[in-house]
């Protein structure tokens, strides 16, 4: 997104007063959007705080969409946040072509030489030959499954084949169980079901849809919503009204959840321990001739072009959030190579993708154009409220309507 871009869309959060800047020179506020992770970022800011002789503090700001435009705002009007969350793929991209925050090369060097960080991470984060942020979070997206449930529905273990899959749905609702907890929390969560069938089917063409190149009203698409649409058919799905993301999993009315490996310590936060109450698997592809692929996200924390300059010490603060220290303040896996696995599921799924070793795919959110986002992931929401074949069909073509506008403006 290129700057004059940014400027249009300032007006959006006009009317918000949160100050962004650095209040003093030792007061820097740290913005994201991760609720739920609060105390993770306290132990983060406070380790950051400690290393850098600066007062970190944590600012959560929600939702998601409020979030990114008043980031986008804030940048737009050369007052971009001292350090704040983001994401990579294009979205990072766009951002780094604004000018707004600091190349951290210099950090990328000393970490990757320490043996904290391989290149394949510092790869999420760069754009044009430079890498652009320390990383929050590594996530890859697995079916967490509650083990209790699998037992007392009879399901010996997790699914390996498609068959296997809709058996043990079926067998979970004769247990008592909703198959899958599946709320479109913030109104962003559609792009998780819709993700996960299409790379299920033909993870190529989920590749084709971030470049223009597949339209969302074409036959792969068709078969992904022809899935989605017959699994809430089934009754596999909470209702997706429901806003609290874990409710459903947590008071273990629903077996499943599909969701990135993060959600592990917040699921724990709530009473269910990893691994022992629940484990974690890659859900299968629907025939055995398309390869296996599982979704990853990486979230980057970004510094401003202004912080960096303006106070030494925030070198400090980026060298400390490369550090294994600040892995585990956080409890979230970042990719860091020194530092222990956070939680029984991460440690379980490190061993699934080594093992099947599956194709690594940029999750949508990151990978699909700015400008598009927010409105296909309307879309998407719109399709979970109203499940039906007649809708999926109006979605289909309304995306396709955005993306086409899109691509033929390029």
């Amino acid at each position: 997104m290129s700057l004059r871009k940014l400027m249009a869309i300032a007006g959006v959060v006009s009317a918000m007063t949160i100050s962004v800047g650095v209040a003093t020179a030792q007061d820097i506020t740290f913005y994201n959007d991760k609720n739920g992770w609060q105390d993770g970022f306290t132990a983060l800011t406070k380790g950051a705080s400690e290393a850098s002789g600066l007062n970190v503090k944590a600012e959560l700001l929600t939702p998601t969409d409020k979030y990114q435009a008043f980031i986008q705002s804030s940048v737009a009007g050369g007052n971009a946040p001292p350090i704040f969350t983001w994401w990579n793929g294009k979205q990072l991209e766009a951002l780094a072509e604004t000018g707004a925050i600091a190349p951290l090369t210099e950090a990328w060097d000393k970490a990757i030489a320490d043996g904290n960080f391989s290149q394949a991470e510092r790869e999420l984060v760069t754009v044009d030959g430079k890498p652009y942020a320390a990383l929050l979070n590594v996530a890859r997206w697995p079916v967490l499954y509650n083990k209790h449930a699998f037992e007392k529905a009879g399901i010996a273990a997790p699914p390996k084949t498609w068959e296997e899959l809709l058996d043990a749905c079926e067998k979970l609702k004769a247990a008592g169980y909703v198959p899958f907890n599946a709320p479109n929390v913030g109104g962003w969560m559609g792009l998780i079901w819709f993700s996960e069938f299409m790379i299920r089917t033909n993870p190529d063409a989920f590749v084709g849809l971030t470049d223009g190149t597949v339209p969302y009203n074409g036959p792969e698409v068709q078969k992904a919503f022809q899935l989605w649409t017959d699994f809430y058919a089934k009754g596999y799905y909470t209702d997706p009204r429901e806003q609290d993301d874990t409710k459903f999993f947590v008071n273990q009315q629903a077996a499943m959840f599909l969701i990135g490996e993060w959600m592990a310590g917040s699921i724990a936060d709530k009473g269910l321990k990893p691994g022992e109450d629940f484990g974690a698997f890659i859900m299968p592809t629907v025939t055995p001739d398309v390869p296996n692929s599982i979704i990853v996200e990486a979230a980057p924390i970004v510094v401003s072009q202004k912080a960096m300059a303006d106070n030494p010490n925030m070198a400090k603060v980026v060298d400390y959030l490369m550090t294994p220290e600040a892995t585990d303040a956080v409890q979230i896996f970042n990719g860091n190579l020194k530092a222990k696995p956070t939680n029984a599921i991460i440690e379980e799924v490190n061993n699934l993708v080594a093992e099947a070793k599956p194709r690594s795919i940029v999750r949508w959110w990151e990978a699909v154009p700015a400008d598009l986002q927010g409105d296909l992931v309307a879309q998407m929401g719109a399709f979970m409220l109203n499940p039906t074949a007649d809708n999926a069909t109006k979605v289909m073509n309304d995306m396709e309507s955005l993306n086409a506008d899109y691509w033929a403006s390029r």
